[in-house]
């Protein structure tokens, strides 16, 4: 039996509560780093970033409807919808802005970096994307529809759970947020060749260890005008759990090469033990 897809919403009775969720920052931050997790979390996997990153570094994570504070709320099931809200509230933030998505906090990066720079945010400085294909990559995919185990299967298959009794009740809670989040990315509509690439560049990060995303595959470089590369870091397919150190050390060297810090600025020293990455595990 497939599960029925998750409607979007057209309305709501009550204000939604904002998308970002901005963490302390030292003063005088010189880049915001805004992030995006993977289907079915929040803003919790970073909570712990702002003080693993360069001191010049503001932190701010996307938290959409259906999941933490925000669980109530009705999930979205469309990219753009998704995007758009993104948007809206980056484009206030001050400075050069980096997006960051891992999985399909990726695909909602980029494009929420389309959105942006097609409204004029020319300081979108750039795209890193970890963990996931190319955007047109799930297009058509039925992973949204799957029945809560085939779905529940599929996460443990990616290394976002692990089968355990307390993981399947959160799994519960969160499987309307999850399959919104696939609906999302197998749905939307891929624009024109011509339209797709952007003019940030791009980092496109991989585990070392990674069994799901294909080694051979095309990835990310047809998707920007400003330069692509491709970095392996040590871990598996997801990255935001014992991998995290040595995701964070890989974005920090990039941010310190695309801003040139000066050099009193003191990167503080990586990650020796992963934060916790939020969310089912």
């Amino acid at each position: 039996m497939t599960a029925p897809t998750v409607p979007t919403p057209t309305g709501s009775a009550r204000p939604a509560r904002p998308a970002l969720v901005r963490f302390p920052a030292a003063a005088g931050a010189r880049v915001q780093l805004v992030c995006f997790a993977h289907a079915g979390a929040g803003a919790a996997p970073f909570a712990g970033w702002p003080g693993l990153l360069p001191e010049w570094t503001a932190v701010s994570a996307v938290r959409l409807p259906g999941r933490e504070s925000r669980l109530r709320e009705q999930p979205l099931g469309s990219l753009d919808a998704v995007a758009d809200a993104a948007a809206r509230e980056i484009a206030a933030l001050p400075g050069p802005v980096v997006l960051f998505g891992h999985c399909f906090g990726a695909v909602a990066a980029y494009r929420t970096a389309q959105l942006l720079e097609t409204g004029g945010r020319s300081e979108v400085r750039r795209l890193i994307v970890a963990a996931a294909p190319a955007p047109d990559a799930t297009v058509g995919g039925t992973t949204h529809l799957l029945d809560g185990p085939g779905l529940f299967a599929d996460l443990i298959r990616y290394g976002a759970v692990q089968d355990t009794p307390a993981a399947r009740s959160l799994f519960a809670l969160a499987e309307p947020a999850i399959r919104a989040d696939f609906q999302a990315l197998e749905t939307w509509t891929v624009p024109e060749p011509a339209a797709r690439p952007l003019a940030a560049p791009v980092l496109e990060l991989r585990g070392a260890d990674d069994r799901v995303l294909d080694p051979d595959g095309p990835g990310w470089s047809g998707w920007t005008t400003g330069g692509h590369r491709r970095e392996s870091v040590p871990g598996p397919h997801h990255l935001l759990g014992h991998a995290t150190g040595s995701l964070l050390t890989a974005i920090a060297r990039q941010l310190a090469a695309d801003l040139v810090p000066a050099p009193a600025d003191r990167p503080r020293p990586p990650a020796t033990a992963a934060p916790s990455p939020g969310g089912i595990r």
